[in-house]
């Protein structure tokens, strides 16, 4: 007997044409697409070279290396994921590693952000949200879509935020690096999603930055390492320039960037908003650590440490995730992960549990209707 398990991080696969076939013929340089040479994968957007990545990636997690992996944790657990283009295997996936539901984010279209041409972008994410929108339909209890907001020009957004919520996503996801969410032309879009009740939410490495930031010795660990900078920045700009103080209602969610960090920010940026007031414009109606309190969230995964920042900026601020399909997330061991958060953690109620792992989604995407699952499996649970 176990919470309700809502994975606030997993992906679904496109077609490997999904672009090709559907970008109109006066968009064809922006087609996103992936081909093979060799042992390397290459992501291109036309001719560009976007992304080029070993196919044995992460093979000691996914079934190719299985058995090096396995002598070091569960020799009789079969890693394979089958479900990233299938999905009835998929909900067996995700039965057999204890989650019910899962917010799903593009695999191709993590790329959408790197097309510089404004209609290519908007034109793209169309493309996407309609696709990925027909696709889960049979499973939409289970697998919610992230609408993939074009973010070039504000008009574009908003449009598209308001044409996905008539559809009835439950998610708007938003790019990194953009280096402007201080900017008061994003008033319009939290507005939106604040007043629809859907939540922006951000994926690690969707933008157009340099993910592969250092080279050489160390470059994994840092590259990887500082992805949570990126929510740092966002999250810091969205809060100084007002942003979020100015649309109470709008929520965000960092998703894969882990979230330990967060109560420090928090308590970071106080220290700054009062140790330089005379420099501080504008001014908020609250403190910086109660606006991240109120209206910031942040995935965990196997970071479990990361449940004792709830003492700085509230339970409702952590939500769990597990990556899948990708090798460095926790499947299929996520109920391993959720025993040692638990273990790790004696002081954390049993509500304080079942909110991380299921019902801050359930509310924060509350468009998706999970809240009664949530609640049945706590008089469940308390019953038994």
């Amino acid at each position: 007997m176990r919470p309700f398990v809502f994975s606030c991080d997993a992906h679904i696969a496109e077609p490997a044409d999904l672009f090709s076939s559907r970008m109109p013929e006066h968009l064809r340089q922006f087609v996103i697409h992936g081909e093979a040479d060799g042992d390397i994968r290459i992501t291109k957007i036309g001719e560009q070279v976007i992304l080029k990545i070993q196919t044995n990636f992460h093979q000691h997690k996914t079934g190719a290396g299985d058995a090096a992996f396995n002598e070091q944790s569960a020799p009789s657990v079969d890693t394979k994921r089958r479900g990233a283009r299938d999905l009835d295997l998929r909900l067996a996936d995700m039965d057999r590693d204890g989650v019910d539901a899962e917010l799903v984010f593009p695999s191709l279209g993590l790329m959408l952000p790197r097309i510089n041409d404004r209609e290519g972008q908007r034109e793209a994410c169309k493309i996407w949200n309609d696709w990925a929108w027909d696709y889960t339909a049979p499973v939409r209890d289970r697998l919610i879509p992230a609408a993939m907001i074009p973010c070039i020009d504000f008009d574009d957004a908003l449009a598209e935020c308001k044409r996905t919520a008539d559809k009835g996503f439950a998610a708007f996801c938003l790019w990194e690096g953009l280096n402007n969410y201080n900017d008061p032309r994003w008033d319009p879009i939290f507005a939106f999603a604040g007043k629809m009740g859907i939540p922006l939410v951000f994926h690690t490495g969707v933008g157009d930055i340099n993910i592969r930031a250092l080279k050489g010795p160390g470059g994994a660990l840092f590259n990887y390492t500082r992805q949570m900078n990126d929510a740092v920045d966002i999250i810091t700009q969205l809060v100084a320039g007002g942003v979020l103080d100015r649309n109470p209602k709008a929520h965000i969610l960092f998703a894969e960037h882990s979230a330990g960090w967060l109560w420090g920010l928090a308590e970071r940026m106080d220290e700054v908003y009062q140790g330089h007031a005379p420099a501080i414009n504008p001014k908020l109606s609250r403190l910086p650590s109660q606006i991240v309190r109120d209206q910031v969230h942040c995935a965990l995964q196997n970071d479990t440490g990361s449940l004792a920042t709830r003492r700085g900026v509230g339970i409702s601020a952590l939500l769990f995730a597990t990556d899948y399909p990708h090798a460095e997330g926790t499947f299929p061991f996520s109920q391993n992960v959720i025993d040692r958060m638990i273990a790790e953690h004696p002081d954390a109620t049993r509500e304080e549990i079942a909110a991380v792992l299921g019902g801050n989604a359930a509310r924060l995407f509350s468009r998706a209707n999970l809240q009664g699952k949530v609640d049945q499996r706590l008089r469940e649970l308390e019953a038994a």
